[in-house]
């Protein structure tokens, strides 16, 4: 018996119908076959009913597939309108070549747009009420014409019909041109909403904080004016409450601040000084005027044990990003990088909190040491210490407070708890664990010592049952992975398969609705230990990052 949906051998589709002894067909093949049958009629002049008169020209046409595909006549024909009995209808204030136009559509599915004739069309289609396509189509057309030259127009037309599409459509060119827009007269004719939508954006397309503040000021005054400094900046400027000062740097802002008397622009500058002078305390300083100008959560890998007995040194000050659309990982260079290996990892206010590890420079070594990443400025800074050495331990948020929670100091394995606070900088011990949590690298079966075996199995918790179920196992052994959670993938990151012998440079996804999971991008070399999570990176940064080969070439030529 057939399987609902496989295919006939006629070409169509089977369907349960429910009911003992039938079967249910469809075809999409009709639906192209009946457009097509229409479309014969037309050419061939065949069973028109009716006669539009459109600037005084008979265009005929078939009424019952003017209702089916247009709400205006729709309501002409089936609404009890005198137009029901009429053989000749008027359509006035459009044109006759538009009208043409549309009615290809609705006979083809087809319409051909150019610049001279794309405004009427919509104009015309907006009238009718023809399918939301075509005022799509001449939507999209319009985009891909969109410059600084019409943009004020296009926006009109927006306003005019009420255009959603299109406004996001001028909204979506602003943010990306917003550099060379912000320097021509145009950009100053733009309503202050949309200019100031834009500029507030966390998806406006700029290097830096200081291109914000320019474009806040073009909207105001013209470039020149900016150039050679003939502003006045004591007044209150609408687009310069759509910078986000403290993402300045430091030096620009103190200049600024020279310069200003008492002013709103003044206050907002001293605001961002004195957030830049409390670094240690950003953290929990932070609104939507500290967040980066970004769209962008990459997945950056720390430290680890990487094979390369070659040059031991290449992966200092060294860590890995990555993003699905790249197909790759990537590395961003800066010289505070810690090196170090099973660190816990914890995310806070998109700051990077890397928590004690295993120092092995020399020699294996668990850390107290803790560092904090700033990806808006690819920046590290130490806070406090942990009180007491943690390596190969648990690294969490809950709250507004990061937990450390057992691992072992390589004399013992450890039950201690400790909460970092960070209004405060302070570690502090919390309750214990009621046993230690590192189990030791053999273990007993039957009695007898046993080796150790990759465990592959994966399984999930479900917080309203109360209850754990298994999912689908790992497909290779990972011990000692970078993890991370992005898009609904839980990504598995190196690591060492015992069964095999080796590190790893693989790297695999758990895709959580197909309950699968799929290899991804893998690392240019085998690596163990290294820390894993996912923040929101700047656009300037991820300029930085290089690919291996890119890196290698790189450091050759140095």
């Amino acid at each position: 018996m057939a399987e609902d949906g496989e295919l006939s051998p006629v070409g169509g589709v089977f369907c349960s119908s429910g009911r003992p002894g039938r079967q249910t067909y469809g075809s999409s093949a009709h639906y192209r076959s009946l457009l097509g049958g229409l479309l014969d009629l037309r050419q061939s002049g065949l069973l028109f009913d009716v006669v539009l008169l459109v600037e005084g020209r008979p265009i005929q046409a078939h009424r019952i597939l003017l209702a089916a595909s247009c709400d205006y006549f729709r309501g002409m024909f089936a609404g009890g309108l005198e137009e029901t009995q009429q053989k000749e209808i008027p359509i006035p204030g459009v044109s006759y070549m538009v009208i043409e136009k549309i009615l290809d559509y609705i006979y083809t599915s087809e319409i051909e747009l150019d610049l001279e004739c794309v405004k009427e069309v919509l104009r015309a289609a907006t009238l009718v009420q023809v399918s939301h396509y075509v005022i799509g189509f001449c939507c999209e057309f319009l985009f891909t014409w969109l410059d600084e030259g019409n943009i004020l127009e296009v926006h009109a037309l927006a306003d005019l019909y009420g255009l959603q599409q299109l406004h996001a459509r001028v909204h979506s060119y602003i943010l990306r041109n917003i550099q060379t827009l912000s320097r021509t007269d145009v950009y100053r004719q733009l309503p202050q909403d949309k200019v100031f939508r834009a500029l507030s954006s966390d998806e406006l397309q700029v290097n830096s904080e200081y291109e914000v503040y320019k474009a806040a000021l073009h909207y105001h005054f013209s470039p020149e004016q900016v150039e050679t400094d003939q502003v006045y900046l004591q007044d209150n400027l609408r687009m310069v409450d759509a910078v986000r000062f403290c993402l300045i740097e430091k030096q620009v802002l103190q200049r600024l601040h020279g310069r200003l008397n008492k002013c709103p622009l003044k206050d907002s500058v001293s605001a961002a000084l004195s957030y830049h002078e409390q670094e240690i305390w950003q953290p929990v300083l932070q609104s939507h005027l500290t967040q980066p100008r970004s769209t962008m959560h990459c997945i950056l890998g720390f430290g680890g044990m990487f094979t390369s007995i070659s040059h031991p040194d290449k992966h200092e000050n060294l860590f890995q990003v990555f993003h699905p659309s790249w197909g790759e990982w990537r590395t961003v260079t800066e010289k505070l990088t810690p090196r170090m290996s099973n660190q816990g990892i914890a995310v806070l206010n998109n700051f990077v909190y890397l928590v004690g590890g295993d120092n092995y420079t020399s020699e294996f070594r668990a850390e107290t040491h803790c560092w904090r990443y700033d990806p808006r400025l690819n920046s590290w800074c130490s806070i406090q210490p942990l009180q007491q050495q943690h390596a190969d331990h648990c690294v969490c948020v809950v709250g507004d407070h990061i937990y450390a929670i057992g691992g072992r100091d390589y004399k013992h394995a450890l039950d201690s708890v400790e909460r970092y606070d960070p209004h405060t900088n302070k570690w502090e011990f919390v309750s214990p664990l009621k046993r230690e949590s590192i189990v030791e690298g053999t273990f007993l079966i039957n009695n007898e010592r046993g080796h150790r075996h990759d465990v592959l199995k994966v399984a999930c918790f479900e917080p309203s049952d109360n209850s754990w179920s298994l999912m689908t196992p790992l497909p290779v052994g990972h011990e000692g992975p970078g993890v991370a959670v992005l898009d609904s993938c839980i990504y598995i990151l190196g690591g060492r398969s015992i069964d095999r012998g080796n590190r790893g440079k693989s790297v695999h996804a758990y895709n959580t609705e197909a309950d699968e999971w799929e290899c991804k991008a893998e690392f240019k070399e085998r690596v163990l230990g290294m820390a894993a999570c996912v923040v929101l990176m700047p656009p300037s940064v991820i300029a930085q990052a290089q690919s291996w080969e890119q890196r290698t070439k790189d450091s050759i030529e140095d």
